[in-house]
């Protein structure tokens, strides 16, 4: 292949260098006319930056000189010369070969720290170590040389085609052995080592051959590997940064590594030297051709030396930079006369001729390089560019925006789109879009959205487009690979990781009218609510979504029958509330944990999804929730034991969902709304209490009344379990439901049949005896709830309620339990029921005794009342006379607020009573006068303290009945004690301070209960007139 078919670019500057002190010439150590040809660069990043030059000349000196060219010195080979230099990237160590008095060539490492470049030219540095090359005898110029940076290898090529092995710690070890590895027949003109993992390897290039050669092999064979029969000039073979041997031929330049040739570009072109810049770069120097001449006839030399020549001054040599990542010539520029030498420093090429001028080539800098190609219209290489200089992705997608709307422009719309697919994620969408919003460009616009939506970047809008689209095209088989295809490494993942809206999707599917696609997407990526809303709105299949409602977990399950529960009812009443029922009492949960579990899975990681999916569903399903079984098979095969457990532990984790949400769908359905609460009432709290089904079978008629000893044995044999708080809420919520519903029997009820009107007919249909039948059941299914004493439930609620619906039954036993017995009398005086008056005076009478006043007026409210209760009026009587409840004056004022009692019907009570009186009224004068007697008594002692001498006369001790002698204390309460017996309590009388203090916290309890009213009251209210008696006979 030709020069001229790469695409050849000035990505370079050339300008000439002058010296800083004088602008008319070179920088002065070029000038110097016995420097060599080989210039070598300091690339050690840590030291100084200054080039190492080394000269030919007699004196066998080494230059070193900065930036500014600022030069100094030192003397490398004393009556010698320096060959070649190799300055280590790693440590700031210069290598040099040359020549002394001996005429064999030596090799001396140099410690260029050591050198202290000051003002003076000369510097001394270190010569840390010398080895001299000898090989036969007689000695051979040395060609190349390679070194490993860390200085444990080293390798040097002679011109007798001999290569030396040189290893060793070569900055410290004594001794370093040295072996031929290679000898041959032709020049060695290239060395390079490549550094692998667990292995070295050594290129050796000749004029005819290239080999490698494994330098860390236990036993290296003499023989090298041979990579290629051809090889190349002296200087035409370097190492790349990539550790590659690249290797320059007339026509083309080759890589190779270890295992053979590698890349190859083709450049027809005669080559002198070679030199590697940056990273991609490679520097190519052709001979010098005289300007009459055409530069592919010149003579092309196997060395790289010419002879025959014209004047130098008529001679041009060619440079060119060729990037060896994006494949074109980045610069070519000629050059009068030969080049002594080609170094890259400073990032910059710098050419050194002849003549003594110097020049560097400065890289332009990327945006301005992209900006030539951009002009050029070259945007795929600007793309590569922009990739090998480490360009963001904006910047990139930018490039690839500019190639798309240049191919648009060109009307290449495939070519365009295919460019703004590599943009997304960094161009607007909307730009694309808008471009190809025509009718004829749809197929491209769903190419770009379908890739948008294969990054995951597309919005709600997008799919709307995409699908519409698809529509308009009425492309099914594609909307089906989109739908379906792509969303198959999906099935054990979640809607988030699709790569379009998921309900967008589904909506436009319904607007287009393909309800089975958007089922699909609905119900493959769990959208329930969407999934119901099609069938139930759109398609009008209600078995089918209660089917589906039946396959959800219980959170799922109730969700979506609180917004479709009324319409499915209207329906499909038996179905909707069976499985509201199966929801309420948690076997939705239990029968939904069974098909998952016993359902067969083709993979372990299929039962891994299915374990995962049932770990979300579930209810207490009551004793059985320990182990999970259908039917009498044990599951044991898809889910281990320990699994089956934690899934039974998350379960109890659910709260079931309360009747109360769903009652509002049941109001044109009251009696799907009984057999709801029933079932569940029964299910829930079946261990707790018996059902009202069941508690009214128990019931012996509707008209008896329990004792309360009949309460106490009956909660004893039926012990209650603790339920939470909220259970006990819902308890109460379905209890007053459910006596609300059965007492609501002013309208029929419907039969619950799959017809609305036909269920309605039925009901109009229904005849008088089966009304009454119901009616007769609801009543005691009622008052069976009122007698359920687990429920906390709110007595004035059910009180007001049986009272708004005449339920006699159950006015009386809320009565009874809140003892209102007063209420229950007159409740049935009102309804002047005196065989129900007459047994509640006799049940409830001792528990109130302010029933017998009511009792007694009632029995004399009329004649035909006291006709049938004068035996009970008597008996009455008697009881408060034996029970002494009433005062005689209350009972007389009872009986006298009618005409229809006579005097003789009481004068045995009033005679009894009389009598009474008259010996209690004995009874109190004669404790008057006792008092009178005793008050007197003590007046008079208490006088005779005051006012004569108490003398005593006891001889004995009132505590030890001794003798008493002194010393001896009296008390005039007349009682004496030994002081010895007394001791330190000599205040008081032992025998009579027991009485004193009695007396003195009567005192104190009476003045501290002086003003306390209630207490008063309180005892005037318990025992009325016996209390007032009392007080007045006490004189209080």
């Amino acid at each position: 292949m030709a020069a001229v078919q790469w695409k050849q670019f000035n990505f370079f500057d050339k300008q000439q260098v002058l010296d800083p002190n004088d602008r008319t010439k070179s920088p002065a150590i070029f000038q110097i006319s016995f420097l060599s040809k080989n210039i070598t660069p300091n690339e050690n990043v840590s030291s100084h930056q200054y080039l190492n030059l080394h000269a030919t000349h007699s004196t066998g000196n080494v230059y070193v000189s900065d930036r500014n060219f600022k030069t100094h010195q030192f003397v490398a080979y004393k009556d010698g010369r320096v060959t070649h230099l190799k300055q280590l990237k790693q440590k700031n160590i210069l290598i040099s070969v040359g020549e002394e008095d001996s005429g064999a060539p030596v090799v001396k490492f140099w410690d260029m720290d050591s050198a202290k470049l000051g003002e003076s030219e000369t510097i001394t540095p270190t010569c840390i170590r010398s080895i001299k090359i000898q090989h036969g005898a007689k000695p051979y110029p040395v060609t190349t040389i390679a070194v490993l940076d860390n200085l444990s290898q080293l390798a040097i090529g002679l011109a007798s085609g001999v290569v030396i092995h040189i290893r060793g710690d070569l900055s410290k070890d004594r001794t370093i052995k040295q072996k031929v590895i290679y000898e041959g027949e032709e020049p060695i003109t290239g060395l390079g080592f490549r550094e692998q993992t667990k292995s070295t390897i050594l290129f050796i290039v000749t004029t005819n051959s290239i080999m490698s050669y494994n330098t860390t092999a236990n036993k290296p064979t003499v023989v090298s590997t041979t990579l290629d029969e051809q090889g190349c000039g002296l200087g035409c073979a370097i190492m790349s940064d990539s550790q590659e041997m690249v290797v320059g031929r007339d026509e083309a330049i080759y890589f190779y590594d270890s295992t053979g040739r590698g890349q190859c570009f083709a450049y027809d072109s005669p080559k002198s030297s070679m030199t590697w810049f940056k990273s991609n770069y490679l520097v190519i120097v052709s001979p010098p051709v005289t300007t009459t001449s055409n530069i592919l006839s010149s003579g092309r030399s196997t060395l790289g030396f010419s002879s025959g020549r014209g004047s130098p001054m008529n001679e041009l040599t060619k440079v060119t930079i060729f990037d060896t990542a994006n494949k074109f010539i980045a610069f070519v520029g000629t050059f009068v006369g030969d080049i002594r030498g080609v170094f890259c420093e400073w990032n910059s090429v710098w050419i050194v001729g002849t003549d003594g001028k110097v020049y560097y080539l400065n890289e332009k800098d990327t945006p301005t390089k992209l900006e030539i190609l951009f002009k050029l219209n070259l945007y795929m290489l600007a793309i590569n560019l922009a990739h090998s200089q480490k360009y963001d992705d904006a910047s990139i997608a930018e490039i690839f925006k500019k190639y798309a709307d240049h191919l648009y422009m060109k009307g290449d719309y495939d070519g365009a789109v295919e460019q703004y697919i590599r943009t997304i994620g960094q161009l607007e969408p909307s730009y694309v879009i808008r471009k190809f919003l025509d009718a004829q460009r749809i197929y491209n616009l769903t190419s770009y959205l379908q890739e948008l939506h294969s990054h995951g970047l597309a919005n709600a809008d997008h799919t709307t487009l995409l699908l519409n689209c698809y529509t308009k095209l009425k492309d099914v088989s594609r909307l089906d690979y989109f739908l379906k295809v792509t969303t198959i490494p999906l099935i054990y993942q979640t809607d988030a990781d699709l790569n379009f809206d998921l309900e967008t999707a589904i909506s436009v599917c319904r607007q287009a009218g393909y309800y089975k696609h958007a089922m699909y997407l609905a119900e493959k990526f769990h959208e329930h609510d969407l999934y119901l809303d099609i069938v139930i709105e759109d398609i009008r299949d209600y078995e089918t979504a209660l089917s589906y409602i039946r396959k959800l977990s219980p959170y799922e399950a109730e969700n979506s029958l609180k917004k479709y529960c009324k319409t499915l009812l209207n329906h499909l009443p038996e179905q909707t509330t069976q499985i509201l029922i199966d929801l309420c009492t948690g076997s939705l949960a239990a029968q939904n944990a069974d098909e998952r579990i016993l359902s067969p899975t083709p993979s372990a990681k299929d039962t891994r999804a299915h374990v995962q999916a049932f770990s979300t569903l579930p209810f207490p399903v009551g004793p059985e929730s320990g182990s999970i079984r259908s039917g009498n098979t044990s599951v044991k095969d898809d889910v281990s034991p320990p699994e089956n457990d934690k899934l039974q532990q998350k379960s109890l984790n659910y709260t079931l969902p309360s009747t109360d949400i769903f009652m509002p769908a049941f109001v044109d359905r009251p009696d799907c709304l009984v057999t709801l609460l029933e079932h569940v009432y029964e299910k829930r709290w079946a261990h707790v209490t018996q059902s009202p089904e069941r508690l009214a079978n128990d019931a012996a008629s509707i008209r008896s009344y329990s004792t309360r000893d009949d309460k106490a044995a009956y909660q004893a044999h039926h012990t209650q379990p603790e339920l939470s708080s909220e259970e006990k809420k819902e308890r109460k919520s379905i209890w007053n439901t459910l006596l609300e519903l059965y007492l609501m029997d002013e309208h029929p009820i419907h039969l619950v049949t799959s017809s609305p009107n036909l269920s309605q007919q039925n009901g109009n249909l229904m005849g008088d005896r089966e009304r009454q039948k119901r009616r007769k059941n609801f009543r005691v299914k009622a008052l069976a709830l009122l007698k359920d004493n687990s429920v906390d439930y709110d007595t004035n609620q059910a009180l007001v309620l049986c009272e708004l619906k005449q339920f006699d039954e159950g006015i009386v036993y809320l009565y009874e339990k809140k003892g209102m017995y007063a209420d229950i009398l007159q409740f049935w005086i009102d309804k002047e029921e005196t065989d129900r008056v007459i047994e509640c005076v006799r049940k409830y009478g001792p528990k109130d005794s302010s029933l017998y006043p009511i009792v007694l007026t009632y029995f004399s409210s009329n004649s035909e009342v006291m006709s049938k209760s004068t035996p009970e009026l008597l008996s009455v009587l008697n009881h408060i006379d034996s029970q002494d409840l009433l005062p005689p004056i209350q009972v007389v004022q009872a009986l006298a607020r009618s005409n229809v009692a006579t005097i003789s019907l009481i004068k045995r009570y009033i005679g009894k009573k009389i009598e009474h009186e008259r010996e209690e009224l004995k009874q109190n004068e004669e404790l008057i006068e006792s008092y009178r007697d005793e008050t007197e008594r003590r007046r008079n002692e208490i006088e005779e303290l005051q006012t004569s001498a108490r003398i005593f006369q006891v001889q004995k001790c009132s505590a030890c009945d001794g003798m008493l002698d002194l010393p001896a204390i009296h008390f005039l309460c007349r009682h004496s004690y030994h002081q010895r017996c007394l001791g330190d309590n000599d205040r008081e009388c032992p025998h009579c301070a027991i009485q004193h203090r009695m007396i003195s916290e009567i005192r104190r309890t009476q003045e501290a209960n002086a003003d306390r009213h209630d207490l008063f009251f309180d005892q005037v209210t318990a025992k009325q007139y016996i209390f007032l008696d009392a007080m007045l006979t006490k004189q209080l």
